[in-house]
């Protein structure tokens, strides 16, 4: 189909599964299904498609995650869910950066292991790459650990 608004994901692995989510959050946009629905609920979506995976027949491009944060959390959690945590993902960038940035203290060398770390965290929020579900896998415990270690930085008090 020349229409298809996921045309450019055609040769991805998981472009049925982001389909099938992308159709629930179209059901309950506001709302979404909730946490950790999208393994039942993708069952109930209508997708011309079906996954064949070896033996496996999985319909409708069912998973127990859509293997991208964002679709997650627009599928489970609608765009409520999805607006309070892209702003927590900003905050958290940016009060970081400008952390960073601040020229008080230039030789704390605590400064300069931050970074990779900074980096990280934006490489794993970043919108467009298959990631495991947001809240249980290790790559979300990672993802925590990560935010977690932001977080306290930035709001360490410099004595």
């Amino acid at each position: 189909k020349k229409n298809d608004k996921f045309n450019f994901l055609k040769n991805s692995g998981h472009s049925i599964i982001y389909k099938t989510a992308f159709i629930m959050w179209m059901k309950q946009p506001i709302f979404g299904f909730g946490q950790k629905s999208f393994r039942i609920k993708c069952h109930e979506v209508s997708s011309p498609e079906t996954l064949h995976y070896n033996s496996f027949v999985l319909p409708d491009g069912c998973s127990t995650h859509p293997h991208n944060y964002y679709l997650e959390i627009l599928s489970e959690g609608g765009i409520i869910a999805a607006i309070l945590l892209v702003t927590f993902f900003i905050i958290l960038l940016k009060s970081s950066i400008a952390n960073q940035l601040k020229k008080e203290y230039p030789a704390e060398p605590e400064k300069y292991l931050l970074i990779p770390i900074i980096l990280v965290f934006l490489l794993e929020v970043w919108p467009l790459k298959s990631t495991g579900s947001f809240f249980t896998t290790w790559n979300a415990t990672f993802f925590w650990l990560v935010a977690g270690i932001l977080f306290a930085n930035n709001s360490k008090k410099n004595i």
